[in-house]
């Protein structure tokens, strides 16, 4: 067998090619997965001078505390870059935060093992989905489980370490992985470099080795570089792809290539779904990954989901019914490009409004002023003052599906620029368009010494590691419309207004790509409509169905979610699921005073708990439900609450357990297509 040496690892060994001739036909499961470019590569990690979960640094303080050693990163040190950024930027790390209490525990024995590192792919270059299994060193062969932690954003692989992986490690189980087809897939256009899957930074030419090289895909980059020099092509928003579409599918190909080397690894076990338990995990839109594989599992390959905060694209007119007490809420079950375009045009102003703006930290003050004044000139608000609009401007938020917890989140969601970075990204990729075609005046482009302008290298050798997925960092988003020219989106000038207002124009051409009309004073034009169908056709692909196959499942949300708003997200997909699937075994678990972003909650008016800590209890519900038959807890809201401040210590007084029983006044009630969720 051949053996490579990487710096501060042991020698990555390359498997047998087809299995070993001891293992039967009768066990597809043993078989190479026909998806996989090539065999998977083994690295070993003694869990001391390098680990599973903490790459090179010793320990979790260690890796929390990591600086990258000067020099050319190693495969090695952008792999624990990678990692020190999933925790960085997924856990709560403050002091008192319940980091080393309540997550951030490694059990020793997780942090040694082996991990293989596979690319699915169809021979063309275009997908290289990458796919990780880690196996610790305790995996018991006579008690096999396998637990998938899909990158969640558009994260790299090891995304999910912190929230999923740390936590089956300790267990014992085997993590399966995959980048969905998004990861930090980055094309620097001007030098045509990208990275390869081990995180370095290469000349692209024709590689089809590479997460992403735009130069496959057949578009006329040389007028585009010529036109619109210090730009990047973006995985998820260029492929031409829409990789959403198959996420599930990916998510179902990661449990193959785990099943594939544990057989490997133990050929005498011959592991299959049936003697193996499988639990489908993640969070965010890698929860919701985790649910559409279980909706397209016909195989049987998933035991059980448990996920936090899923992102899922409901049908349209599904006439479900969510209530928070007495309320029937008005708009619930829209689609994510549909809620985030509507946010990106009313959360800059409606942090402004004199309720709120007390504890407005991040958004711009002059250009959030500037949005309401815009809105008001595009007839979208009511007012003629800027109190009045911005209250406006919040009240349609709370109409549209926020609950009054998100108010005070409007701010860092739209100041830290999650809002139109996501509005923007998933405009493209929906619509399948080019790095060539930059929907609504958009593109990525280069911060350097101006933006657009050509980034440090040390930024651009370390981003494999450092990066989100998306434009962050030494990338963002560029207005190629801006008065004056191509510049920083979120302090760009809009035209139709002559003001600095976070770019209007281009909230106003994302809304009018998903309404297919005019918006407010601003029609369509028949271009725009054309993109509009394109980005339905892609929505059409990405749609949950709600039908989990009787799979027992468990769904957790922060009430105060305001990026997945739970009217969007977990509460209708809970009435879904009732009404399509005859044998639905499905648990939804509310969390109050907890969000989206447990790594944001110290820069919150509220120091809310880790919606994480919950994730981990539906992880140990679930397995406890398919290796002894424990009953799962009925639906309920389970009532957390903030800490008193960030100098405060997390406590059990503040995380109460999910209850066995349930109080009247907690118990959420579903029906097939409603939900009923108590105030």
């Amino acid at each position: 067998m051949r053996k490579t040496l990487l710096a501060g690892l042991v020698p990555v060994v390359l498997l047998p090619a087809c299995g070993g001739s001891d293992d039967a036909p009768s066990n597809a499961y043993a078989q190479r997965p026909a998806f996989l470019a090539a065999e998977p590569r083994r690295i070993d990690f003694d869990g001391r001078t390098a680990g599973l979960v903490t790459g090179n640094a010793a320990d979790l303080p260690a890796l929390l505390a990591y600086a990258a050693p000067a020099g050319e990163p190693t495969a090695a040190t952008l792999r624990t870059l990678q990692i020190h950024a999933s925790y960085a930027g997924l856990d709560d790390l403050s002091a008192g935060g319940g980091f080393g209490v309540y997550f951030g525990v490694l059990d020793p024995r997780a942090n040694q093992g082996s991990e293989y590192i596979a690319v699915s792919d169809d021979g063309s270059g275009r997908q290289n989905v990458t796919m990780a299994v880690q196996v610790p060193s305790h995996f018991d062969p006579a008690r096999p489980c396998i637990v998938t932690a899909t990158s969640s954003g558009s994260r790299g692989i090891y995304a999910e370490v912190p929230t999923v992986g740390e936590w089956a490690l300790g267990k014992g189980c085997a993590v399966a992985y995959t980048d969905k087809g998004t990861g930090v897939g980055v094309h620097d256009l001007n030098r045509d470099r990208a990275y390869a899957t081990d995180g370095s930074l290469v000349a692209a030419g024709q590689r089809q080795d590479l997460v992403f090289n735009a130069n496959l895909l057949g578009d006329d980059l040389a007028a585009y570089r010529a036109a619109f020099p210090n730009r990047f092509a973006v995985k998820q928003l260029h492929s031409r792809q829409n990789p959403e579409k198959d996420w599930g599918a990916y998510t179902l190909q990661s449990i193959k290539v785990a099943l594939y080397v544990l057989n490997q690894r133990f050929p005498q076990a011959g592991f299959t779904p049936k003697n193996t338990v499988v639990i489908a995990s993640s969070i965010s839109n890698g929860g919701g990954a985790a649910l559409r594989a279980a909706e397209q599992d016909t195989e049987g390959l998933i035991g059980g989901v448990a996920v936090s905060e899923p992102q899922v694209n409901l049908p349209d007119d599904a006439g479900l019914t969510v209530r928070r007490g007495d309320v029937v809420v008005p708009v619930a079950g829209r689609p994510l490009f549909d809620y985030f375009t509507f946010a990106n045009l009313y959360q800059p102003c409606a942090t402004q409004a004199p309720a709120i703006r007390d504890g407005t930290a991040f958004v711009a003050a002059p250009l959030a002023a500037a949005r309401c004044a815009a809105l008001a000139q595009h007839g979208l608000v009511a007012g003629a003052t800027l109190d009045a609009q911005a209250t406006d401007a919040l009240a349609r938020l709370r109409a549209y599906g926020w609950e009054p917890e998100s108010d005070r989140l409007h701010d860092s969601h739209y100041g830290f620029e999650f809002t139109n970075l996501v509005a923007m990204s998933y405009a493209s990729a929906y619509a399948r368009a080019a790095v060539t075609e930059p929907l609504c005046g958009y593109s990525v482009g280069g911060v350097g010494a101006t933006t657009p302008g050509t980034p440090a290298e040390a930024a651009l050798k370390s981003f494999w590691g450092t990066g989100s997925g998306l434009p962050a960092g030494p990338i963002t988003i560029v207005n190629d419309q801006a008065v004056g020219g191509p510049a920083k989106d979120t302090v760009s000038v809009s035209a139709s207004t002559g003001r600095a207002d976070y770019n209007v124009d281009g909230a106003l051409c994302l809304r009018r790509l998903m309404t297919g009309a005019a918006v407010g004073r601003t029609p369509i034009s028949a271009a725009e409509q054309a993109v509009a169908a394109r980005v339905r056709t892609g929505l059409a692909e990405v749609r949950v169905t709600g039908n989990l196959r009787g799979k027992p499942a468990i769904i957790v949300q922060g009430r105060a979610d305001t990026l997945l708003p739970v009217n969007h997200a977990a509460r209708p997909y809970a009435a879904l699921n009732r009404r399509a699937d005859a044998a639905s075994d499905l648990r939804y678990y509310e969390v109050t005073d907890a969000n989206h972003f447990d790594a944001l909650v110290t820069f919150y008016p509220r120091v809310m708990v880790p919606l994480l800590v919950y994730g981990r209890r539906s992880l140990e519900l679930m397995h406890s439900r398919l290796t002894t038959g424990a009953a799962l807890p009925p639906s309920q809201v389970v009532r957390a609450t903030a800490r008193a401040s960030a100098a405060a210590t997390l406590s059990d007084a503040q995380l109460p357990p999910i209850a066995a029983t349930p109080a009247a006044a907690d118990t959420i009630s579903v029906g097939p297509g409603t939900i009923a969720v108590p105030d």
